[in-house]
């Protein structure tokens, strides 16, 4: 690593920052005096929780993205154990910017049947992940994969909803692209053109409580 070049011993408090910074901003791991290398997406599938191989077949920098964005399966399975007692008989999912299925993983790993999951994600890559998953873990219950949420309007939930009976959870984690500290030129917040996503969760939030109360 550079910045520890010609460093003998213990290097200066300034250069122990700047090589802290480094590490964390590029995931880097300690592998030899003075070297630094990326986790392996196969590193980072696991740290995340992910079962082995599941982004598999995307390329090298589609699996570091996809991974990046994904949700930490086991802190997610930590928030959704208190639905395994209250839908005994399976759940209906609304997933929104589904990535590569971490919601419906972490479900899952709990042992919830997951009757009817709407995923809806942007990437193709991404929803053939999920597919592949659904498919390889024996899922029974319907996959239904749609692509923009701008497109998922009134009159398309209350079809969705009708054939189904409605959702019993509505889950996404919308991009932060514009919202992240690496990003050192596009930091436009909510209103970037990724982060402003955001709104559209409870816009369809906000569809799917009245269509559900009405």
């Amino acid at each position: 690593m550079k910045l520890l070049e010609g460093c003998d011993g213990i290097p200066p408090e300034r250069v122990q920052r700047a090589v802290i910074h480094e590490c964390r901003k590029w995931n880097l791991l300690w592998v030899g005096r003075n070297r630094v290398a990326p986790l392996e997406p196969d590193e980072v599938e696991m740290l995340m929780g992910f079962p082995k191989d599941h982004t598999r077949g995307m390329s090298r920098t589609d699996r570091y993205k996809s991974l990046g964005n994904a949700f930490q399966i086991h802190t997610v399975a930590y928030h959704f154990s208190v639905l395994r007692d209250k839908f005994p008989n399976g759940i209906n999912v609304l997933s929104l910017f589904s990535g590569i299925g971490g919601a419906e993983v972490a479900l899952h790993r709990l042992g919830i049947h997951m009757k009817n999951v709407v995923s809806v994600e942007i990437s193709e890559v991404n929803r053939n992940v999920v597919r592949c998953w659904w498919e390889q873990t024996n899922q029974t219950g319907n996959l239904i994969h749609l692509a923009d949420v701008k497109e998922l309007d009134a009159n398309r939930l209350e079809q969705l909803m009708f054939s189904f009976g409605g959702f019993d959870l509505v889950v996404g984690g919308s991009p932060c692209n514009n919202l992240t500290g690496s990003n050192r030129y596009h930091r436009d917040g909510l209103e970037g053109k990724e982060s402003s996503l955001f709104y559209h969760y409870f816009r369809i939030l906000d569809l799917v409580k009245s269509i559900m109360a009405g």
